[in-house]
């Protein structure tokens, strides 16, 4: 199969009707005229190319485990039942015991709707851009290919993070395989075509069902924010550098001044979490009004009854499938010291009532308790992530004061004691900690553990990898079987060769 990441990979892809909704926005029909001569016209076209890209990264989210796998595979819940996602937390990624339920399997399994999306975004970057005033706005032109630009950009960030060097593409025409390229060179070229999208970009939309859903300024510069530091954990050489760049790009993000921290507060902070709100810079769509329903979201394992009804009898259905384990608890939240994320988000912490009843009520916005439907997108960037991103590259790079005073925003908002005069590394770890504690459950741990190299951390990671596991990629999901039999010139990653 030659034509492995061609325009050929689209032809019957999700085309969409126009953006009136965001129902139409991502909920699309297949279209097999997506890469004829007929197609790409006029505006709406333009429009349904780029929605199919966008399709089918949240089909990618909506399949599996995608949202949080990053916080399952470093361990530290008690995973009772769970035996696919205990299997994954001990790096036992070729268990049979991962199996096919909750989608914990598909990223062992095939990469394919990633790259789908990819060639989608490649196919609208190259005809929409060279589409006339005849058929489209310049302005309206600009604003699709960078979002487009910025699906892409996203994608190659997930793979990257997944499987670390992969093949890679932006040319929709070129047929040939590709073996697999260096993950920093790979994020380089994103980060060029990342600052090509902020530039043509809106800081915003008019219509509110957009917020956070579709592709903003702010969306593209936080995404490149996260590549610099990503990259910062890989090439060491660069790191001053790449430190310094990720701390400039959250400055812009801040500068536009339409993103604000909310007070977290019983009546708000289920706000935040359910989407669109003043806190979120990019969000993946799962609006239950318009029929956007996944069973694999940390929601169906986290809650029971009366929240929603358990999935099983289990204590009377007052039993959560997965917990928090009380000594990490206990480093989240030391005993004694006041903290609202605490005090909001969790409900019977230690388990009092029985072995497994406590509750994670951060992503609790539920529209019906009864069939287990949840209301709520899944966060991919939130304000909050973004300050603590850039007070990590400020430490990294010795600016403690101005790193300390973002991390205590951070502390004051949640009613946490600030942080006294912590410099250098004690400062560094608190950060760490603290994006830990502030983004926990939404996908975030794994990767900061990674880059940061804290993943061979036994304090921070339950089953930590070696440092020569780490080195050979221990960290990565295994290169998957089904691609490397489509294209021979990719090699499985070192650790998972042996």
């Amino acid at each position: 199969m030659k034509k492995w990441l061609t325009i050929g990979c689209v032809a019957g892809l999700m085309a969409g009707a126009g953006l009136s909704s965001c129902k139409n926005f991502l909920d699309v029909k297949p279209n097999d005229s997506f890469t004829g001569a007929d197609y790409w016209r006029n505006a709406t076209d333009a429009q349904m190319g780029v929605n199919a890209a966008y399709s089918l990264l949240r089909d990618q989210f909506t399949r599996c485990i995608q949202y949080n796998y990053g916080d399952f595979r470093p361990g530290n819940y008690d995973f009772w039942n769970k035996t696919n996602f205990r299997a994954i937390a001990q790096n036992d990624l070729r268990s049979p015991l991962i199996g096919t339920t909750d989608g914990a399997q598909a990223p062992r399994e095939g990469w394919d709707v990633w790259y789908k999306s990819i060639a989608a975004a490649n196919l609208a970057v190259a005809r929409i851009s060279a589409m006339d005033g005849t058929q489209i706005s310049e302005s309206e032109k600009a604003q699709l290919v960078g979002e487009a630009r910025f699906v892409r950009a996203y994608d190659y960030y997930c793979l990257v993070q997944s499987y670390g060097s992969v093949p890679f593409q932006f040319s929709p025409y070129d047929i040939e395989m590709k073996p697999k390229t260096d993950q920093v060179k790979i994020l380089d070229s994103c980060i060029i075509d990342l600052r090509k999208a902020a530039d043509a970009l809106p800081v915003s939309y008019n219509d509110p069902t957009y917020r956070a859903v579709r592709a903003t300024k702010g969306a593209a510069l936080t995404l490149m924010a996260h590549m610099y530091m990503w990259q910062a954990g890989f090439d060491k050489g660069r790191a001053t550098e790449l430190n310094r760049n990720a701390a400039a790009v959250c400055k812009e993000v801040m500068d536009l001044n339409i993103y604000k921290l909310l007070p977290y507060e019983e009546e708000l902070f289920h706000t935040i979490f359910k989407g669109r709100s003043e806190e979120g810079i990019w969000e993946i769509s799962m609006d239950v009004n318009y029929g956007n329903v996944t069973g694999n979201f940390i929601s169906q394992w986290v809650l029971h009854q009366p929240v929603i009804a358990s999935s099983s009898t289990l204590y009377g259905g007052l039993g959560s499938e997965i917990t928090v384990k009380r000594e990490y608890m206990d480093i989240l939240y030391p005993p004694g010291e006041s903290d609202k994320r605490f005090d909001l988000w969790f409900d019977d912490p230690y388990n009092s009532v029985n072995p497994q009843s406590q509750m994670f009520l951060k992503f609790s916005s539920i529209s019906d308790p009864v069939a287990r439907r949840y209301d709520a997108n899944m966060i991919i960037f939130r304000y909050s992530g973004l300050m603590l991103l850039r007070a990590e590259a400020l430490a990294n790079i010795g600016q403690d004061g101005d790193a300390r005073e973002l991390l205590n925003e951070i502390r004051r908002r949640a009613q946490a004691s600030e942080v006294i005069g912590l410099e250098g590394p004690a400062l560094k770890d608190a950060i760490f900690l603290e994006r830990t504690r502030e983004l926990w459950g939404e996908g975030h741990r794994w990767y900061d553990l990674v880059r940061t190299g804290r993943v061979t951390d036994f304090s921070q990671c339950e089953n930590a990898l070696t440092q020569d596991q780490y080195e050979r990629g221990a960290w990565t999901w295994p290169i998957p079987i089904s691609a490397m039999r489509r294209n021979p010139k990719i090699t499985q990653t070192a650790f998972w060769a042996q």
